[in-house]
């Protein structure tokens, strides 16, 4: 009877544990940064949950340049640069400008994808994209002459730093999107209802045991 028990148990973990790995639901942390608003230095580290993202602005590779962030409504809201010479404290081009994300405590959280929403890209103003593991350098381009809202930005886990800079024209970083896969909560019920029927019979068997 106890190698019965000893059996049902293990055979009712076993499908408890098939039935709990693959079930996974996607978890969205988004980054805003116009909580304050203005001249924000340089360098600024924004929280969302419990993950942090790094920012710097750079005038030139290496050389940093104070960050802007504004929020003039629906279409012209995000950070930029300070530097900005049409006044618009966007990120702008043609030039070295760059602003650079630092995303080593996103990655350590094992994200399934990390997405940029940009904002003021109209007429002929693009941004581009560039990966690096080395801080203050763009590093290699990604993809550029983009105009579109939202950019999922590519080979993640390969870099460390991400720059955004405006071939032609300026352009604002809205947000940025993170995803994170998480176990469902049923899940964890069905490992831990598996576990405890284990636990169980072991117990039951040495009562029966004279």
């Amino acid at each position: 009877m106890v190698k019965t028990l000893s059996k049902f148990a293990l055979l009712l973990l076993g499908v408890c544990l098939l039935s709990a790995a693959p079930v996974f639901a996607d978890s969205t942390t988004t980054f805003t940064f116009i909580a304050t608003l203005g001249n924000i230095g340089p360098t600024a580290t924004f929280n969302a949950g419990s993950l942090s993202l790094g920012a710097t602005g750079y005038s030139a590779p290496l050389v940093t340049v104070a960050m802007f962030a504004k929020d003039l409504g629906a279409t012209e809201s995000g950070l930029g640069l300070n530097n900005d010479p049409s006044g618009q404290h966007e990120i702008w081009g043609p030039s070295t400008s760059f602003l650079q994300l630092n995303l080593a405590n996103i990655l350590a959280a094992g994200p399934s994808s990390v997405a940029i929403s940009m904002q003021s890209v109209t007429g002929s103003d693009t941004y581009a994209v560039s990966g690096s593991n080395t801080a203050g350098m763009m590093g290699s381009v990604l993809a550029t002459g983009l105009t579109a809202a939202n950019f999922t930005l590519p080979d993640l886990g390969m870099f460390q730093y991400y720059s955004i800079s405006a071939p032609t024209g300026n352009v604002l970083l809205e947000d940025v999107d993170v995803t994170t896969p998480t176990p469902e909560p049923s899940s964890a019920g069905l490992l831990l209802f598996g576990l405890a029927a284990l636990v169980g019979a072991g117990t039951l068997g040495k009562k029966l045991i004279p």
